[in-house]
């Protein structure tokens, strides 16, 4: 891991150090792989649409919003709940040891779960599907393979197993319980464990979250 006045270079987009023999000559092109790993900041509210052309949503076309997550984003995104069908909420399960820019006295482990519990919880979004991403295993997984225990962060973990696949289990329980406790609603609980790099695995991944919005989406028109 390599960490510099305290930022650490294996989340910070656009670096790509055991490819710079590669990447630093003149007639450089960058590989959808190297596109896929530019992490890059959401900033504001991006609208994105997708006419599909195949699977269940074929001849459909779905408008996204990719919104911020930043605190200070978080006030745009009211006006977009008035009339959605499905909420993805990306949790990134690699920063259970950071603290927040905004507030360096929060663990984002920690805003990810408040932050949860806020949509979850509100009435505006009872009849709205709501599904979890587990984002970012690659990168914790390569944390605890450096040595970062989460007891050390994240004290009710205790004496588990500093292992990926404990930890994984561990963090969707705990944002299970939070929507138990706080849907005004009973609602599904929804969660899969992403890394955006795992393309292929990502691909299968989406094409259940599209099948089970559908789905969701006839039953509320009582057409299912």
């Amino acid at each position: 891991m390599l960490i510099r006045k305290g930022i650490r270079m294996e989340t910070t987009p656009g670096f790509f150090l055991n490819d710079i023999d590669r990447i630093a000559v003149r007639d450089y092109e960058p590989t959808d792989d190297d596109v896929v790993r530019a992490r890059l900041r959401t900033l504001g509210v991006q609208e994105h649409r997708i006419r599909f052309n195949k699977g269940p949503a074929a001849g459909s076309e779905w408008c996204i919003y990719d919104v911020g997550g930043s605190r200070t984003q978080r006030i745009a995104w009211y006006p977009y709940f008035d009339d959605c069908d499905a909420i993805i909420f990306l949790a990134p399960v690699s920063c259970f040891d950071e603290r927040l820019a905004e507030d360096r006295r929060v663990n984002r482990l920690e805003d990810s779960y408040m932050l949860w519990k806020a949509v979850v919880s509100s009435k505006l979004l009872a009849k709205t599907s709501i599904i979890l991403f587990l984002n970012k295993r690659d990168l914790l997984e390569q944390k605890l393979r450096s040595g970062v225990l989460i007891r050390d962060y994240v004290h009710s973990y205790g004496d588990r197993p500093n292992e990926v696949e404990h930890a994984i289990k561990y963090f969707q329980q705990h944002f299970k319980d939070i929507l138990r406790k706080n849907s005004p609603e009973q609602r599904p609980f929804r969660a899969h464990i992403t890394s955006v790099v795992d393309t292929k695995a990502t691909a299968v991944t989406l094409s259940v979250v599209e099948e089970g919005i559908l789905r969701d989406h006839l039953q509320r028109a009582d057409l299912l």
